[in-house]
């Protein structure tokens, strides 16, 4: 169970933007309390086990040229691991995330694009418990599909990403991700969006989970954003399931008048 704690622990919004103009940048910071409680546990007061989280994570993502972006991702945790009336703290940041981004195609249907990521590890505390991210690095291909749409007269997107780990310690896992925004008034954004994975080892599913959530975003300017939501963690198996509340702030750089946030 806790491997798979640490794997949520990572930048997990590198996937979520199409690339952005050339000379423009989008930014979000998100500040997140959550809540992995022990399902597995069968002593006395198993119950009350469970990892929580306060960590602050960081999306970045930079137009490089035409149809290209690069960005990266960085977090910083407080993880207590409650077990049987003790407890375990780490505090520090966690793995960095790198990315590319290339849109491969565009068309009346949508946008189709394709990232490649390395996540480099810790280089330091790599023995402290709860860890706070890999002890090697991870490479993560995913493929990018984003179109836009109307209904009741609003302006909608749906975004979705699927992909898996190319190289990484331990087992291999795929990932698919979507996203469905709507702008419910003039300054605000609502999004659904469901993550999964999946993880085989020796021919088998070592692990799964599937987590929903929904938030909102409040375009206090064109260029700034506020955002609350909240995830949960709806099934899986060898998991914990996870229930997050999230806060956040989006910042987006145009470097010539075009639509506002989400890019």
């Amino acid at each position: 169970m806790k491997t798979f704690l640490l794997l949520l622990l990572l930048p997990a919004s590198l996937a979520a933007q199409w690339t952005v103009q050339p000379g423009g940048w989008f930014m979000s910071h998100g500040f997140n309390s959550g809540r992995f409680p022990d399902r597995f546990s069968s002593g006395p007061g198993a119950t009350e086990n469970a990892l929580e989280k306060l960590d602050w994570g960081m999306y970045a993502i930079y137009g490089l040229a035409d149809g290209l972006s690069i960005g990266m991702g960085q977090g910083f945790a407080r993880l207590e691991d409650k077990r049987n009336g003790t407890s375990q703290v780490t505090t520090g940041f966690g793995a960095t995330g790198l990315f590319v981004m290339k849109r491969i195609a565009q068309g009346r249907g949508g946008i189709v694009s394709i990232q490649g990521r390395v996540d480099l590890p810790l280089l330091y505390d790599t023995k402290a418990r709860p860890v706070l991210g890999p002890v090697s690095s991870d490479t993560d291909l995913r493929l990018l599909y984003g179109t836009g749409f109307g209904a009741l007269g609003r302006r909608g997107f749906l975004s979705a990403a699927a992909g898996g780990s190319v190289w990484r310690t331990g087992a291999r896992e795929i990932r698919y991700d979507l996203t469905v925004g709507l702008d419910a008034a003039p300054r605000l954004l609502i999004m659904a969006q469901a993550f999964n994975v999946a993880a085989f080892q020796d021919g088998g599913l070592a692990y799964s989970a599937t987590k929903l959530g929904g938030s909102a975003v409040f375009r206090v300017s064109k260029g700034v954003g506020l955002q609350a939501g909240y995830y949960g963690g709806v099934s899986g198996k060898n998991t914990a399931r996870e229930r997050t509340l999230s806060l956040g702030v989006w910042l987006n750089g145009e470097p010539r008048a075009t639509s506002s946030l989400p890019q």
